[in-house]
């Protein structure tokens, strides 16, 4: 049971990836969200927040980080139908048992090369809302910038699952909130970071953040 549902799940992928296309133009969005400034940065989001995300940067070619085990491939087919492009294996680097050293490589190369990064910090299988350290390394290594983002739905559902996972309703009105840029130097401590970009994700979601986190500013 279990391999055809898995076989049934990456059939229905793009399937999946299409009614998210629909629904993404039926959004009342606030604000539109231009991606140009987060250009070769690293959009950092909550696992269960990653369909409101993902309906912001469809067709942007954003390099998404997807788990190299069975489960990735249905996020694989799901992101590429969504215009998106697919990193296989885990961003924590030196973690060869989870694909973490060619994971880690291969972001760290594409963010060199100037293009963007997303990464569901508490993924792949959470616990919700815990950053994973290699997101702050791959930014310290990188010396780009993490954006810390959040959709919020006024008409969504609510999964029961360790993600939360929000689908929003057609013709919901969206927010986006945007956390200012999270530098991460040489001589910071990653767990300090870890704790930070932690600590703003949890304020996004809960809509408990000053204006000022709405507009990020260039460094």
């Amino acid at each position: 049971m279990k391999k055809l549902r898995y076989r049934i799940s990456v059939i229905l992928a793009p399937f999946v990836a299409f009614l998210i296309r629909l629904i993404q133009k039926t959004i009342r969005w606030e604000r539109r969200v231009d991606y140009e400034l987060y250009k070769g940065k690293i959009i950092a989001l909550l696992h269960g927040n990653a369909i409101g995300v993902a309906m912001l940067g469809i067709d942007r070619g954003i390099y998404a980080l997807v788990s190299r085990f069975r489960d990735g491939d249905i996020a694989e087919k799901f992101l590429l139908s969504l215009g998106y492009k697919v990193v296989r294996g885990s961003s924590e680097e030196g973690k060869p048992q989870k694909g973490g050293r060619v994971g880690f490589l291969r972001l760290l190369k594409v963010l060199r090369e100037g293009e963007t990064v997303a990464i569901t910090v508490d993924g792949p299988k959470g616990p919700y809302g815990k950053v994973k350290e290699g997101i702050i390394v791959l930014a310290q290594k990188s010396g780009v910038p993490i954006i810390p983002v959040y959709v919020a739905f006024d008409w969504c559902i609510k999964l029961r699952t360790w993600d939360r996972l929000i689908i929003p309703f057609p013709f919901s009105r969206a927010k986006v909130r945007i956390g200012n840029p999270i530098w991460v130097l040489k001589e910071d401590s990653v767990e300090a970071k870890r704790e930070e970009l932690e600590e703003v994700l949890f304020s996004l979601s809960l809509g408990k953040v000053s204006e000022k986190l709405l507009e990020p500013k260039e460094s």
